[in-house]
Parts: C-alpha cells; sequence; structure tokens
C-alpha cells in the first residue's frame, strides 16, 4: 500500500487494524524505540530453544499493538520445525465467553491443523468427531450438508458455537464433567501431529483480553488457570495486563512459564514536565510511513501524539482527523481537525465515568499509582480496562497515569 499524498488515501490507511500481511509490514510497520522494544524476538528464542512446551501470557493494553507483534511472531518462527495455529477468540461470541468455549475452539483449531498437514489414525479421528458432535447435539446429516458447501467440520462448529446460543448452553452443559475429556482428546491430536510432522504446535490465543467485562476476564484466567496450562503444545494467552492488579494474580502467575509485556510508551515523563523524544518519534514514523508529512501542520501532529493513550487510538484520531480536513476542503490537517477528533473521543469516554471513577481517577492523576482499596473494590481495575487510566512503563519504572486524553477534565473534575 502505497504512502498517501492526499487526504482520503492518508483516511484509508489509518485503519485500526493489526498488521498482517507482508505488503502491510513493509510498508506501515515502525520498529519500537530502544529504550522500549517489542520482546517478541526474545519470545520467539524462547519458543525455538525450550526443552518442553512451554505456556505464556502475553501481557498489554487493548489497541496498544500486541496483535500486530503476536502476527510479527508468527511470521518469524522456523516453519520447518513449527506449526503455528493462530486465532482469535472473537471468532466466537465474546460477550458470551466461556472457558468451555475456549477449549472447544482450540480443540478444533488443531484438528483442523491435523487434517491439513498429516493422515489422521482412524481411531483418533473418529473418538474426537464423535465426541464434538455429541457435545455440541450436531448430527451427521448437518456435517454432511456443511461439508457440500466447502465448509469444513471445525469451521462448522465454531460458526454454530459463535452464533448459536443454544450450542453454547450445549457444550457446556456437557463439558461440565467432560472437560478433562476434551483437553485428552485435543492432546492426543497434538502428539499426533507433532509425531508424524516432526513438528511443535505453537498456539497462539488473540484478543483474550477483549473480553467485554472485568469479572468475565478474571473468571476465565483465575478460575481456569489450572486448565489452561494443560495441553501439551506452547500455548500464547493475551492477558488483560488490568488482571495484574488483582492481589491473586500473583498466585497463578507462576503456573505460567514467563509473563511477557508489551508496555505502553508514555509520550511524556512521570511528572508530565518533560516529552519523551524517542516516544514521540515512534508516533511520528507511525505518520510518515502511513502518508506525507506534508498533508499535516507539525503542531497538529504533535497535539494528536500527546493527547492520546494508546497506539489503536492515535491511529483513530488521525483516521478522524484526515476526514474532517476533506470534508472542510482543506488541503492538509489542521490543529482544528485534531482538536475535534480528540473532542469527540473524550466525550465518549467521559460519559461512561460514574463520580466515584472521576474522584479515582484524580487521585491516580495525583498519586501516579492504580490501587484498589481492597480485594473488593475493583474501581482502579475497572478504570484500566476501559483504558481510561493506563500503565507506563519507562526509565523511571512502572507508574500510572489518566488517559492523556481526558487531561482537559482534570481542573472540571477537581471544582466538582
Amino acid at each position: 500500500m502505497p504512502k498517501a499524498t492526499n487526504l482520503i488515501e492518508a483516511y484509508n490507511n489509518f485503519v485500526v487494524e493489526p498488521l498482517k500481511t507482508e505488503e502491510e509490514f513493509k510498508d506501515f510497520y515502525v520498529e519500537r524505540p530502544k529504550n522500549a522494544p517489542s520482546p517478541i524476538e526474545e519470545l520467539k528464542d524462547r519458543i525455538e530453544n525450550a526443552d518442553s512446551a512451554k505456556k505464556y501470557l502475553f501481557l498489554g493494553f487493548r489497541g496498544c499493538g500486541k496483535s500486530t507483534e503476536l502476527n510479527r511472531l508468527s511470521r518469524m518462527i522456523d516453519r520447518n520445525r513449527f506449526l503455528i495455529v493462530s486465532y482469535s477468540i472473537r471468532e466466537l461470541d465474546v460477550s458470551d465467553f466461556d472457558f468451555r468455549d475456549f477449549f472447544g475452539s482450540m480443540a478444533l483449531k488443531i484438528y483442523d491443523i491435523a487434517e491439513k498437514e498429516i493422515k489422521l489414525e482412524a481411531n483418533i479421528k473418529d473418538d474426537f468427531l464423535d465426541f464434538m458432535m455429541h457435545v455440541t447435539k450436531v448430527s451427521e446429516e448437518d456435517v454432511t450438508k456443511y461439508r457440500g458447501m466447502g465448509i469444513s467440520f471445525s469451521n462448522f462448529i465454531l460458526l454454530k458455537l459463535g452464533r448459536e446460543a443454544k450450542t453454547r448452553e450445549y457444550i457446556r452443559k456437557e463439558l461440565e464433567t467432560k472437560i478433562s475429556d476434551l483437553i485428552q482428546k485435543l492432546n492426543w491430536l497434538t502428539m499426533e501431529v507433532e509425531t508424524k510432522t516432526e513438528k511443535r504446535i505453537v498456539v497462539i490465543v488473540d484478543d483474550l483480553d477483549k473480553l467485554t467485562r472485568v469479572k468475565q476476564a478474571e473468571d476465565f484466567f483465575y478460575k481456569n488457570y489450572g486448565l489452561l496450562i494443560q495441553p501439551k503444545c506452547f500455548v500464547i494467552y493475551t492477558f488483560p495486563i488490568p488482571l495484574t492488579f488483582n492481589p491473586y494474580y500473583e498466585n497463578v502467575r507462576p503456573a505460567f512459564d514467563d509473563d511477557i509485556i508489551l508496555p505502553q510508551l508514555p509520550v511524556k515523563s512521570k511528572d508530565g514536565k518533560r516529552l519523551n523524544e524517542e516516544n514521540i518519534n515512534f508516533y511520528k514514523g507511525i505518520v510518515e510511513k502511513r502518508m506525507d508529512l506534508d498533508l499535516i501542520e507539525e503542531n497538529a501532529l504533535e497535539e494528536a501524539i500527546v493527547s492520546t493513550g494508546k497506539t489503536s487510538e492515535f491511529i483513530s484520531i488521525m483516521r478522524d482527523a484526515a476526514i474532517k480536513a476533506y470534508r472542510g476542503e482543506k488541503g492538509g490537517i489542521t490543529k482544528e481537525e485534531v482538536g475535534k477528533a480528540l473532542e469527540k473521543l473524550r466525550r465518549t469516554y467521559d460519559r461512561t465515568l460514574t463520580e466515584a471513577h472521576k474522584k479515582r481517577l484524580l487521585e491516580i492523576y495525583d498519586k501516579k499509582e492504580a490501587r484498589d482499596d481492597n480485594i473488593d473494590d475493583s474501581t482502579s481495575r475497572d478504570l484500566l480496562f476501559s483504558l481510561t487510566a493506563v500503565e507506563y512503563e519507562d526509565e523511571e519504572g512502572r507508574w500510572c497515569d489518566i488517559n492523556p486524553l481526558l487531561m482537559p477534565l482534570v481542573e472540571k473534575w477537581k471544582k466538582a
């Protein structure tokens, strides 16, 4: 995709989606600053040199670039030694998501790669198919019908899991007492594939950080972590950073082989008095890769950078400002369009905040840390989960602040 030379091309280049293809990486990928490099290269080395299948937590805020980095990992791992199973839980229903849905989908994904890579032993194949058809209440006639339409068994069941509440109800009821059976069958498939291909399976599970509620995410990880480490293949689980603020995290973390963080890049120092030029240049690089810098005034670009809290938010602001400038029949983006785009997003955040949220945000702003009063208080975790508060990491260590987008509201909150 060529660099944009006009506002409409810029609008189309600033899409809030992970980079996936070789062309997208070539045209748009920007190396992270040396003071906060991507941890993906190290994760690749850990996997390629591990003596057994490990489980990893990949931490980061929504929109910080985790999916793009995981797509990089998929491309970097030695395909002569590893088989990559990469998928997003958004293929299911993230608003109604359960650990049993997850293990069903994971088993289906491994079955899918087994079908593509090897000839499965009949007893293993038949046992798995019979089991999945039983727990989802799918008939042989249904499978045959959809196979005739070019839809594989795995994709057919995944479609039903994602779209049909009744299918989710069936599988959850059946797996209430049979989840260990499913994981055992998943492991048989894994062993069969790895033995016959002489390659090891790496499962990358993306978008677990996009579960829609804090409790939903906490239940998935904290109640089921003992199950999450049972698959006998490498697994990388995306993990919402806000959950690390729950004291229970320290009980769960040692069960996994490592927790790897993609830190959010602050554009100002902890005291807010100094700009972090290296991180600002990272954001400028994102713009320079996607459009001619002549299409935006320098002060407008700086305003967009210092006013946003994460990569996807910044790209969204640039996209909105580009279409606003086009509609205003301007030759480029000015501070006016950036200001309007920022205010639109700011109002979206602001209307979700209760008085208790605002009070806690002012505490985070003053203390630069986000702590709940007790284990039953989840206010800070809610704010981190909604991205109205953000954790940063730099030479001053880890610290929290309110989303830069909300800074103009601080004085108003103090007076309320």
